[in-house]
């Protein structure tokens, strides 16, 4: 009993990462969530390392908080409207009974639209001295499939969340530089859920059930510079160190028909690294209206290498490879000062997925994405602003290749399939001048 646990909660884990939105799996690289600010995801969040448009700058670069005309709160919702398509390439089960085909649906569309808040406030205290807070959720997962999904033994719920709450300073060294940074405070939040094979063979209606859950809170850090070139030119900097949880709860077993064993519940810790992220970006003022903008990101995603699962004494119980390889995001955008009330954005991102083929998951169907965004903000007065944004995220196609071995029942599972998705983001956002 205790194989299956093991293996399901390092797969979790490893999907854990995709913590924190619920369906951010198909919203960013990984299961990183981009969708920290609205009029950053209006340019495809280019130049938001550079920009300080708003008090959103306490995620992307705390140093921008000097940039601001005053003190401000911001509050921003996302709304998720993800979608992935399964096929069946020929996934099995091999044991006592042969080789039988994995009999089952694609699994439907696994995930449900889901809202994604921010909140942001930032002030000035005396001449070059800015502090602020941030709540975000900056990664995550949440899907769930049809109960005879295909890749119902590598999966068939995912629920992870990661809530970040971010004190953060800020301080001017001239008018030109300016220096910041922030603690990260993460609470994470797992629950997970695949299907076990019966002795009998693959059959919905006989199949067991592994059950995760779990929690952790874990602390991190991240540092920024902003520096103005030129009046028209400014330069930002960004590194946010990985955080690395240490999820602990339990696992629950609940026995295939025929194997006459009881559910059995026990301990089970296993650590999520999360990968160090680091941004360069530039902001450049063409003329009046119009402001072009460009971000490199790189993600250190190969730190998620292996997750090396422990029963309640500390010892080793499994270790299972994971193979992420270093990812990175390429943004282009540009805004346009129609009049003085309304600013209007647009921006393409390319997003290489971290996954390999061979370790890809069906927690985490993800493939390279490429981002076609739009927004706008509106200034009703001096005190109050409004902002739109919108995203059509193509997700690549990929393919799903995993072998799972549940030894107790004396079963091998082949998940072989092919993933393509798109997201529809909808944002919008509220700021409070004071």
């Amino acid at each position: 009993m205790t194989h299956y646990s093991t293996r399901r909660l390092a797969l979790s884990v490893a999907v854990a990462g995709a913590v924190f939105a619920a369906p951010a799996t198909l919203l960013a690289a990984g299961f990183y969530i981009q969708a920290q600010g609205v009029t950053g995801l209006g340019r495809a969040y280019a130049g938001e390392a550079a920009a300080a448009n708003d008090a959103s700058t306490i995620y992307f670069n705390p140093a921008g908080m000097t940039r601001l005309q005053s003190g401000e709160f911001q509050a921003n919702v996302h709304l998720l409207m993800p979608r992935t398509r399964m096929s069946d390439r020929g996934s099995s089960a091999t044991g006592a009974f042969g080789e039988q085909a994995t009999d089952g649906g694609n699994g439907g569309n696994p995930y449900e639209p889901t809202p994604v808040p921010n909140l942001y406030w930032a002030d000035r205290y005396g001449e070059r001295l800015w502090l602020g807070v941030g709540l975000t959720a900056p990664y995550g997962l949440a899907n769930d499939y049809d109960d005879d999904f295909f890749g119902r033994y590598d999966s068939t719920e995912t629920d992870l969340k990661v809530i970040n709450l971010h004190p953060s300073m800020a301080f001017e060294l001239s008018e030109r530089v300016s220096i910041g940074g922030g603690l990260d405070l993460h609470y994470a939040n797992a629950t997970l859920r695949s299907a076990i094979p019966s002795l009998a063979g693959p059959d919905p209606d006989t199949d067991g059930e592994f059950k995760l859950e779990g929690d952790s809170w874990d602390v991190g850090f991240n540092l920024g510079l902003q520096a103005d070139l030129t009046d028209a030119t400014r330069l930002g900097l960004h590194y946010r160190h990985g955080v690395s949880q240490n999820l602990r709860g339990t696992a629950t077993i609940t026995p295939p028909a025929g194997t006459g064993a009881d559910t059995n519940t026990m301990s089970a810790q296993a650590e999520l690294k999360l990968p160090d992220i680091a941004s360069v970006a530039l902001s450049h003022e063409f003329d009046a209206r119009w402001t072009g903008l460009v971000q490199y990101t790189w993600f250190r995603w190969s730190n998620f290498d292996e997750i090396d699962v422990r029963g309640s004494g500390g010892g080793s119980i499994q270790t299972l490879d994971q193979n992420y390889r270093d990812s990175y995001t390429i943004a282009l955008g540009a805004e346009y000062q129609a009049n003085p009330q309304w600013t209007l954005r647009a921006g393409i991102q390319y997003d290489r997925t971290p996954t390999r083929d061979g370790f890809r998951s069906t927690r985490t169907p993800d493939g390279d994405r490429t981002w076609y965004t739009v927004g706008a903000s509106f200034r009703a007065s001096d005190r109050f602003s409004f902002d739109f944004g919108y995203a059509y995220i193509d997700v690549g196609s990929e393919s799903i290749e995993l072998e799972s071995e549940f030894a107790n029942v004396g079963v091998t599972t082949e998940t072989r399939g092919r993933t393509r998705g798109d997201v529809h983001v909808l944002s919008a956002g509220l700021r409070y001048r004071f």
